[in-house]
């Protein structure tokens, strides 16, 4: 795996994940999907897991998603390392820098998938 200097150094692997050590890295793959709503398509895909350093100072990690639709819409979806999984609706204003959003229940909108 190359290196890439805007993404942390990978620390040494915690014991509860050793046996799983093999999955670290990026993984990239082609794949073929199908839903009942559309035509089949093919799609590339990446998956990267990485160990983040020990420092010692408290710390969370969160990875997402931004969906901004071009009506100045926009969903967030947020995965944190503390098990928690965010969604949050909102608008934005580009030419303001400028974006609301407020907790989402439930199911995300699929229609723009």
């Amino acid at each position: 795996m190359a290196e890439n200097p805007q993404q942390p150094q990978q620390a040494a692997v915690h014991s509860a994940v050793q046996p799983l050590s093999y999955l670290l890295g990026t993984w990239r793959g082609q794949g073929e999907g199908s839903f009942p709503t559309i035509s089949p398509f093919k799609y590339s895909e990446s998956f990267s897991s990485l160990t983040l350093p020990t420092s010692g100072e408290p710390m969370h990690s969160e990875s997402g998603f931004w969906r901004p639709k071009l009506d100045g819409t926009i969903e967030v979806v947020i995965a944190q390392s503390t098990a928690l999984v965010e969604v949050q609706k909102g608008t934005y204003d580009a030419e303001q820098s400028r974006v609301e959003l407020k907790s989402a229940q439930g199911e995300t909108d699929k229609s723009s998938l």
